[in-house]
């Protein structure tokens, strides 16, 4: 219901001729109702309604194509609320003009009188401009919402297509370093890597997947990089609590997971990685730590990578305000902690 709202309010704003009908109708529906001289809706009270339109549409027109964006957008408060003045005080004028001289001659077969005086009148083109303004001025803001959101999902696209293949490089890597070894397991990874790269083809493209196809995924991987390693114990991985059909972009946690195998695992069988996923209906806790044993680490090489960094800002495009990313780099071991606040939403 919400998408359906939301897709007729960016067709509405998108088009501004029906809106501008929109809105003269609805004011002369209200209007007509208020001016007509008796219970039943006369001529007279239609032509005196369409007439009565004349000064509130040029003042607010001149409002919105000329002290909107020339004076208001551009921060000329006090310049603004002077021309606001004159431009009420040439409106009423006009009406007064236009129902006591002028509308003899445009109608002669009626007979009508200026019913407002200077200050009631004032009043209506008081009203007309505050709500035709703020309706302009949260259209803006809805344009700008909606370009936002068009660079944010551009972005997205981009770490996207920065990730995938970052992801693929570091595996083709391992494939390549068991091949040169003639290593047996070669041919079972690359079993492994086909069943990973279907989830990254098809899948990653998405906005979203659900918790178990991610975690599943996962166990994929981390399959995958156990087949290198002759002590699987290294290796520990735990996934617990609700996982199922909660929504969550995809490849979120597999950069994190990707680094502690590429830098957390040496030649030597001390160190380990411990991987934990905890699933709740509102939220998902990740915490993955790997010590790093006798090698001097920090300078060998750095944990902040591309696909950290890019992880970070798919984080706070995706995320901004409902997550908590916690990077703990100590002499011997490397921890990450991440959670994830899930958004509950009618997207029906």
């Amino acid at each position: 219901m919400i998408t359906k709202l939301k897709n007729i309010l960016i067709a509405l704003a998108e088009n501004r001729a029906l809106q501008h009908i929109l809105f003269w109708a609805f004011s002369f529906l209200i209007l007509v109702n208020i001016l007509r001289v008796s219970a039943e809706l006369k001529p007279i009270d239609v032509i005196y309604t369409m007439v009565f339109h004349i000064p509130l549409a040029l003042v607010v027109y001149i409002n919105l194509s000329i002290l909107v964006p020339r004076l208001l957008a551009r921060k000329k408060y006090w310049w603004y609320a002077y021309a606001i003045i004159i431009t009420l005080f040439v409106g009423a004028e006009f009406y007064l003009l236009l129902f006591d001289k002028w509308i003899d001659y445009l109608f002669p077969g009626f007979y009508f009188i200026a019913y407002y005086g200077f200050w009631d009148i004032t009043l209506y083109l008081i009203v007309f401009l505050l709500l035709t303004t703020l309706i302009k001025l949260a259209r803006a803001w809805f344009v700008v919402k909606q370009l936002e959101q068009e660079n944010t999902e551009n972005q997205l696209k981009a770490l996207r297509s920065q990730l995938n293949p970052h992801f693929l490089f570091n595996s083709l890597n391992n494939i390549y370093s068991l091949a040169r070894k003639k290593d047996d397991a070669a041919p079972e990874v690359i079993l492994k890597l086909s069943d990973i790269l279907r989830y990254v083809i098809y899948d990653s493209d998405k906005d979203e997947t659900d918790l178990k196809s991610e975690v599943e995924f996962i166990r994929k991987y981390v399959e995958l990089q156990l087949l290198r390693l002759q002590n699987k114990d290294r290796v520990k991985m735990v996934a617990e609590g609700e996982i199922g059909d909660q929504r969550i972009a995809p490849l979120l946690f597999i950069p994190f997971i990707e680094n502690s195998f590429k830098h957390g695992l040496t030649q030597t069988n001390e160190e380990l990685i411990d991987i934990n996923l905890v699933g709740r209906r509102e939220s998902i806790y990740f915490r993955i730590k790997n010590n790093k044993g006798k090698t001097d680490f920090r300078e060998k090489t750095k944990y902040q990578g591309v696909g950290i960094a890019n992880v970070k800002k798919r984080l706070e495009l995706l995320y901004k305000d409902r997550y908590r990313l916690e990077i703990n780099d100590s002499k011997s071991n490397y921890e990450i902690k991440l959670e994830i606040k899930l958004a509950n939403e009618d997207k029906d």
